[in-house]
């Protein structure tokens, strides 16, 4: 899909980043689309307006088509602006199409320390594991390391949750990436897994928690703005 594309009124996640184990999600509705941007119902955080402003900070965001499918826009920038006596933040980006999720399911970012067995590895390999789905799942490790895994490797991860409770899935990779100093791996799984599904439930659940005070899909009143 390109940007021009974004459908008006569509429900937008935007995930922000500093580069290292901060993230913060937020959610909100497209206005217009126009002029290079799209303008959406400005980003709250518990009923005050976000400013996205500080070092090192990235933005992605996440888009469904009018066919629901996702589309990811890397590298955003989000800014203030006032149109027709409104307020909202201006998205852009540097993307002018977005990136089709191709596991056909929403990705949940977790973020988490994950164990990975891969196919031609002697040693397990303990990173990051970034995101999730029900068909899949992404890891990346640090280019430093120099540990190269060729795409249509087996990879095997566990996930070792803080109650001891282990999470297994299993993967074949489909896509590596430089994404600043790491290597991403996309990983496609055969089949779906009832253990995985139920970890989804429940990291999906305790996000939506910690972030219901950021999502802001309906008009509310004027708020004073909060700098992060």
């Amino acid at each position: 899909m390109k940007f021009e594309d974004i459908p008006l009124g569509a429900k937008i996640q935007i995930t922000v980043t500093n580069g290292g184990d901060m993230e913060a999600k937020f959610t909100s509705r497209v206005m217009r689309v126009g002029n290079g941007g799209a303008l959406a119902i400005p980003f709250m955080h518990k009923g005050v307006r976000v400013n996205f402003a500080g070092q090192n900070i990235r933005i992605h965001m996440e888009v469904p088509d009018i066919n629901g499918s996702n589309w990811t826009f890397k590298g955003c920038n989000v800014s203030l602006v006032r149109k027709d006596g409104l307020i909202y933040h201006k998205i852009t980006s540097k993307m002018r199409e977005g990136i089709e999720n191709r596991r056909g399911e929403r990705r949940t970012f977790v973020w988490v320390p994950a164990s990975f067995f891969v196919e031609g590895h002697p040693d397990v390999i303990n990173t990051t594991l970034k995101d999730i789905s029900p068909n899949g799942f992404a890891f990346i490790v640090e280019a430093r390391k120099r540990i190269s895994i060729q795409t249509g490797r087996n990879v095997s991860c566990t996930i070792t949750e803080k109650d001891g409770n282990q999470v297994h899935m299993k993967g074949k990779v489909i896509r590596r990436e430089m994404v600043d100093n790491n290597i991403l791996y996309g990983c496609r799984c055969g089949e779906s897994n009832p253990e995985v599904l139920d970890y989804i439930k429940r990291v999906t659940a305790k996000q939506e928690l910690e972030n219901r005070d950021n999502d802001n899909t309906g008009f509310g009143e004027k708020p004073k703005e909060k700098k992060r």
